[in-house]
């Protein structure tokens, strides 16, 4: 739950059936924001729009996000650790030999 959330729940609960009349104001400024918020949230983009004839069909496939940057520092470091790992056991078994 987001901050905003908790304010307005406890404006509801402490403002308009408490009574309190801080609580109330700062409620109605809560709920004010977030209906401009819903009221103003931009508009689904549409990416194709075509009529379909009978028997045809659609799939839809969502592709995976690219790794953000921290996942690829991590893998890089996941690597390194590999290298290193297979570096020590390659030294044993030369030893060992």
């Amino acid at each position: 739950m987001s901050l905003l959330s908790d304010v307005r729940r406890r404006a509801l609960t402490k403002g308009l059936f408490g009574g309190s009349r801080p609580w109330l104001l700062l409620g109605i400024a809560a709920w004010t924001f977030r209906g401009l918020q819903w009221a103003l949230r931009p508009e689904p983009k549409v990416v194709y729009r075509s009529r379909l004839d009978v028997g045809e069909t659609i799939v839809l496939r969502n592709e995976p996000a690219p790794p953000t940057r921290r996942q690829r520092r991590k893998a890089r470091r996941a690597m390194r650790r590999a290298d290193h790992k297979a570096e020590r056991l390659a030294k044993r078994h030369a030893k060992r030999a």
